[in-house]
C-alpha cells in the first residue's frame, strides 16, 4: 500500500503504518487501494483533534472517510466506462558511450600523470562497433526498459431501487503492465503486471417505517506477475554495469557475464531480468457488512442507535520458480571467428521446479454500534450527543490476535 500523511509524519517508528492515517470504507477500517474510483461517492478528510476523538489512538495521524455509492429511488441506470492509457518514464539517466568513456578515463590517467590505458585503436574498435561481442556498447536502459507502457480499466455499474428497496452493483477489470521488455525466448513473462478484477454490491432495505438494514459485499480478486529478481537490484545493476564489459547477450545467444561474479554488484542486469526465473501472485479479498438503523423516536424525539457488523478475509498466494542458466566470459575469437568463451559459473538449462511460498491470510471481525441524540430547541437551540462501543478482532493464518 503507498505511503500518504495528511498531518505529517508523528513517529519515526520503523513500522510506516504507525504514522499513516485511519482509512474508513463505509465506516470500517480497511485499504484505500481495494476500492475502484467508480465505486467512491465521498471522499472526506478529517485531520483536526476534535473530528478524530471519537477514533482514539488510531485517528492520531488523521482519518480519511471513504464513502461508497449506494442505490436510489429510480429505475435502474446503467453504466459503463471503459479507460486506457499510456505512461512513460519522465526523465531517465544519459550516459556516454563506450568509446567516449574510455576516451574520458584516459584523460583522467593523464591528468594524474600515468599512462593512458586504452590505445587509440582500441577506442575505435568500441565507437565503430567492429565486433559488440568484444567491444561492446551496450545501452542497458534501451537494452531493458520500453519506451512506454499502458494500462486498461472497464467499469460497469447498476443503480436503481424502489422506495422500500435501493441497489448499487459494481463490476471492475483493470489491468496493468509494467516497463521491462519481455524475455525474447518466451520461457516466461518477465515484466511486471497486474490483473484486477472487482466485485461490489450494496443493498438497502426500509423493513419498517423506523427500520432500516443494509448488507454490502465487495470482493477482489488479483494477479500479480514478477521477475525473479527485485526492481531495485535490476535498476541499481543498469546503473552501475558500464557499457564495456559485456553485451546483453552475445550474438550466438550465450549467457553474458563478468570474468567473475563477486557481490552483488559484478552481476549482468540483463540476467537479473530475462534470465532469474519469476515470482506469481494470487491475492483474494473479501469484505461484507451488516448495518441496521433503528429510530427510536418512540422513545423520545431525535433519538436513534445503530449497529454495523463486518467480516472480511484477505488471502494471497505465492509461487516462486527460479532460473540459474549457465553463464559465460568471451576471452576472444579462434581462427575461424567463432567466439571463445571461459565459463563462469555452472548452471542449469530449465526452471526449478515450482515453490510454493505458502499461504498468508486473515481475517478481521469488526463490531461497532451506537446511540445517537440530535434534537433542535425552540428552533435555535441544537443539543446532539454519541454513545460509542467499538470492538474489531483480527487472526492472522495461525495465530489470533484480538484488539478491543
Amino acid at each position: 500500500m503507498p505511503n500518504f500523511w495528511i498531518r505529517g509524519i508523528s513517529t519515526f517508528a520503523s513500522n510506516s503504518a504507525a504514522s499513516t492515517p485511519l482509512v474508513l470504507v463505509d465506516g470500517i477500517p480497511r485499504k484505500i487501494t481495494d476500492i475502484e474510483p467508480d465505486e467512491i461517492e465521498t471522499f472526506s478528510i478529517l485531520k483536526d483533534a476534535a473530528a478524530t476523538a471519537i477514533y482514539g489512538a488510531e485517528g492520531a495521524n488523521g482519518v480519511i472517510l471513504v464513502t461508497t455509492k449506494r442505490g436510489k429511488d429510480e429505475k435502474p441506470k446503467i453504466t459503463f466506462k471503459t479507460e486506457h492509457s499510456i505512461s512513460s518514464p519522465q526523465r531517465l539517466p544519459e550516459f556516454v558511450g563506450s568509446a567516449d568513456y574510455l576516451g574520458l578515463y584516459n584523460e583522467a590517467l593523464r591528468n594524474d600523470g600515468e599512462p593512458a590505458l586504452f590505445s587509440d585503436e582500441t577506442i575505435e574498435k568500441f565507437r565503430n562497433s567492429t565486433d559488440p561481442d568484444l567491444y561492446p556498447n551496450t545501452d542497458w536502459i534501451k537494452e531493458l526498459l520500453k519506451k512506454t507502457t499502458n494500462n486498461h480499466r472497464y467499469t460497469l455499474n447498476v443503480r436503481g431501487g424502489s422506495a422500500r428497496a435501493k441497489y448499487f452493483v459494481s463490476g471492475a477489470y483493470y489491468n496493468e503492465s509494467g516497463i521491462y521488455k519481455g524475455n525474447p525466448t518466451d520461457k516466461y513473462d518477465t515484466n511486471i503486471g497486474l490483473d484486477r478484477f472487482n466485485l461490489r454490491s450494496n443493498i438497502d432495505m426500509d423493513v419498517t417505517s423506523t427500520t432500516k438494514i443494509s448488507v454490502d459485499l465487495a470482493g477482489q480478486y488479483l494477479i500479480a506477475n514478477y521477475p525473479g529478481s527485485s526492481s531495485s537490484s535490476i535498476f541499481r545493476s543498469m546503473l552501475i554495469t558500464l557499457h564495456t564489459v559485456f553485451p546483453a547477450v552475445y550474438s550466438d545467444g550465450t549467457v553474458a557475464t563478468y570474468e567473475q561474479e563477486r557481490g552483488v554488484n559484478m552481476r549482468n542486469p540483463y540476467n537479473l531480468l530475462m534470465n532469474s526465473g519469476y515470482t506469481r501472485q494470487w491475492r483474494t479479498g473479501i469484505q461484507s457488512k451488516v448495518g441496521v438503523q433503528q429510530n427510536l423516536k418512540f422513545i423520545t424525539k431525535g433519538l436513534s442507535a445503530k449497529m454495523n457488523i463486518s467480516y472480511d478475509f484477505d488471502a494471497t498466494f505465492k509461487s516462486i520458480r527460479s532460473y540459474n542458466p549457465s553463464r559465460y566470459h568471451a576471452t576472444g575469437r579462434d581462427e575461424n571467428g567463432n567466439l571463445q568463451f571461459a565459463q563462469v559459473v555452472s548452471g542449469t538449462p530449465e526452471l526449478s521446479d515450482l515453490k510454493d511460498n505458502g499461504i498468508e491470510a486473515n481475517k478481521k471481525i469488526y463490531i461497532d454500534a451506537s446511540i445517537n441524540y440530535k434534537r433542535t430547541f425552540a428552533e435555535k437551540h441544537d443539543v446532539t450527543g454519541m454513545l460509542l462501543y467499538m470492538q474489531k478482532e483480527t487472526q492472522y493464518k495461525n495465530r489470533a490476535t484480538t484488539i478491543p
